[in-house]
């Protein structure tokens, strides 16, 4: 038992081949997740036809995973880089509070998308939201993710070039994280959850309606039969797209709220290999934002695949450009160079007097 427990300096990771791995993690992040939602987005703009509630939620979605991956991780990545806080007080108050905002915004948006669902399909008759009733949820969900992190401004507090929280004792920080837990996981899972269990059963219950229904009129009607089959299949592929971005939410966000409770509540603080572990609960959490342009792009929003595989191929093609030019630039530039047009010279000089002498 003593054994097992025991760890040496050398069998514990190095905090230089930590911050690698990180780094290195964050910035594969950055850059897919930054193209994958921003082609998204880019193709929910230019889409032509009326959007739906459905839309303009994963609108919003992917602009605040396009914020995390552009702006949050690359803030952190400064920091893990310089190994300090590098960007003064003022700043201090803004970027964790801003990423925390993030946060709760995608939760927000997650969360009114199995709603606007569970409104859709339990209760077809009731007259679809508007686009200004959306965009009115969208703008609260911001203005209510602002005001719930405003209080977390106060206590961070930069000094000794450290930002760093300051508590006035130590049930703040407990109190604190319990708030995070059930504001920003498990009330939204309380209610994501709920929400598409009861939803699943609508649609099991009606597809088998719809079958005993079709029985009944035979091969005659057919062209309800295909009207109602194109609209229950479109339902499904809906909630199968919006059920798997709430459950990878819901494992991405887990071992982040996990780790911090046991800190908290238990012997975490104590364990070794704490701090090595919430490095990748954190980027965890950051990989939800590169996952969900590819859950909700792939079957809602159209020609995003396209958008994005072009978007890849200009990439690569501009850095194979970029290469070949600076491949040619070095070339001409050696070439150029008087040590080598004179090293060239003497070996033709030489070259001459080794001809002339055999003739």
């Amino acid at each position: 038992m003593n054994d097992s427990n025991t760890t040496t300096k050398e069998s514990l990771p190095s905090s230089e081949t930590l911050a690698i791995v990180q780094v290195t993690f964050y910035a594969a992040i950055t850059i897919f997740g930054t193209i994958a939602n921003l082609a998204l987005c880019g193709t929910m703009i230019r889409k032509k036809q009326p959007r739906n509630a459905s839309e303009y939620l994963i609108f919003n979605l992917a602009f605040t995973d396009l914020m995390t991956c552009a702006v949050g991780i690359p803030l952190d990545v400064a920091v893990i880089l310089f190994q300090r806080w590098p960007f003064g007080a003022f700043m201090c108050k803004v970027v964790w509070p801003f990423q925390t905002v993030l946060i709760a915004v995608s939760v927000g948006t997650l969360t009114c998308m199995a709603i606007e669902r569970y409104r859709a399909i339990l209760t077809p008759f009731k007259t679809m939201l508007s686009q200004n009733v959306v965009k009115i949820v969208i703008c609260a969900v911001w203005c209510l993710s602002v005001a719930l992190v405003a209080p977390y401004i106060v206590i961070l507090e930069h000094k000794d070039g450290v930002c760093r929280e300051s508590w006035h004792n130590e049930y703040h920080p407990k109190m604190f994280t319990v708030g995070v837990f059930l504001l920003f996981y498990a009330t939204p899972l309380g209610v994501i959850a709920p929400a598409y269990a009861c939803i699943g059963c609508r649609l099991h219950s009606d597809d088998r309606t719809m079958r005993k229904f079709s029985k009944q009129q035979g091969p005659g009607n057919r062209q309800f039969q295909a009207l109602v089959r194109k609209r229950s299949r479109s339902n499904v592929v809906i909630v199968k797209t919006f059920l798997f971005g709430a459950v990878a939410f819901a494992i991405c966000l887990l071992p982040y709220n996990v780790m911090w409770l046991w800190h908290d509540f238990g012997q975490g603080g104590r364990w070794t290999h704490f701090e090595d572990t919430l490095v990748f609960a954190n980027a965890l959490e950051y990989f939800n934002s590169l996952v969900n342009p590819f859950i909700f792009g792939g079957t809602v929003a159209f020609n995003w695949r396209k958008s994005c595989t072009a978007m890849f191929a200009k990439i690569m093609i501009r850095w194979s450009q970029n290469s070949s030019q600076r491949t040619h630039y070095f070339r001409t530039r050696k070439q150029n160079d008087p040590k080598t047009l004179l090293q060239q010279q003497s070996a033709r000089s030489l070259s001459f007097v080794q001809y002339s002498s055999s003739v």
